[in-house]
């Protein structure tokens, strides 16, 4: 039986539209390898260059040349996710609502809220970033959030990374920051409670994201720091023969690494709770 409710082509254009409005760590992945990885299977070899110090040196002695060991490091597509559902043709029929837009705003969600969540645990799960708290995680509250982020600027900015940077912030701690009183007075601290949006405090982009919901840590990190692939990304429409329904599938192929130097442009902030 045709499927006259849902167009696939329509409906996958739909699902890629809502991903990319839900999405927030993703905007700010590199994903330059995407094209490379398409057509190379599924490992790209990156090369990756040390950090160059210079020395104190006699004028006019003989220079010791300094190490210069350019690393090669592999990003894999190793992460498979699926999603299907069935919709039956008398749902469709009795359905007072515009399923192929809903349906397809549905998918998006689950998609950017996944891609979110595999960026945030590449970093969480990473042993080589720089960490505040870790070992005692903290109580966030309006007396010292904004020293909180001071602190992780400072960590990064002894490492040389001092621009691009992004905080990416539970909804709740995002809170605590608009109700600390550090932008009382100010217009950007009237926007911010009119209509969210991001913000830059101390040079930093604020970002809220429901990705840190339940762990509740602070990701700081500059733009692109962590590398994020989707290699395959494909939805369809599928009409049965066995019964009057169709499955609306998905499948999504990726892969992330933060590579050892980029290790040095992302610090996390460990908190235990938040207090309003």
């Amino acid at each position: 039986m045709a499927n006259t409710i849902i167009v696939p082509k329509l409906f996958a254009k739909e699902i890629v539209r809502n991903r990319d409005i839900k999405n927030v760590f993703y905007n700010f992945v590199n994903s330059q390898f995407t094209g490379e990885l398409k057509k190379a299977g599924d490992t790209v070899t990156v090369q990756t260059l040390p950090t160059l110090n210079f020395t104190t040196w006699v004028a006019g002695d003989p220079i010791t040349n300094s190490d210069f060991t350019i690393t090669s490091e592999n990003l894999v597509i190793d992460t498979t996710k699926k999603l299907s559902i069935r919709l039956k043709d008398i749902e469709a029929t009795q359905s007072n609502l515009d399923l192929e837009s809903r349906i397809a705003e549905r998918f998006g969600e689950a998609e950017g809220r996944m891609i979110d969540e595999a960026v945030r645990d590449t970093v969480l799960n990473s042993t080589t970033v720089s960490t505040l708290n870790k070992a005692a995680p903290i109580t966030l509250t309006k007396t010292n959030v904004f020293s909180e982020i001071e602190k992780m600027k400072v960590a990064l900015a002894e490492n040389n990374v001092t621009d691009n940077l992004v905080l990416f912030v539970a909804p709740v701690a995002a809170s605590v920051l608009r109700q600390s009183g550090l932008l009382d007075n100010t217009d950007q601290g009237l926007a911010l409670r009119t209509k969210w949006y991001l913000w830059m405090i101390s040079w930093v982009k604020i970002v809220e994201t429901n990705a840190l919901t339940a762990s509740l840590e602070m990701i700081m990190m500059q733009d692109g720091a962590v590398n994020f692939v989707i290699q395959l990304n494909k939805y369809d429409v599928r009409d049965w023969q066995d019964g009057f329904y169709s499955n609306l599938i998905s499948e999504v192929i990726y892969g992330a690494k933060i590579f050892w130097e980029n290790a040095k442009a992302i610090c996390v902030d460990y908190v235990d709770t938040v207090t309003q």
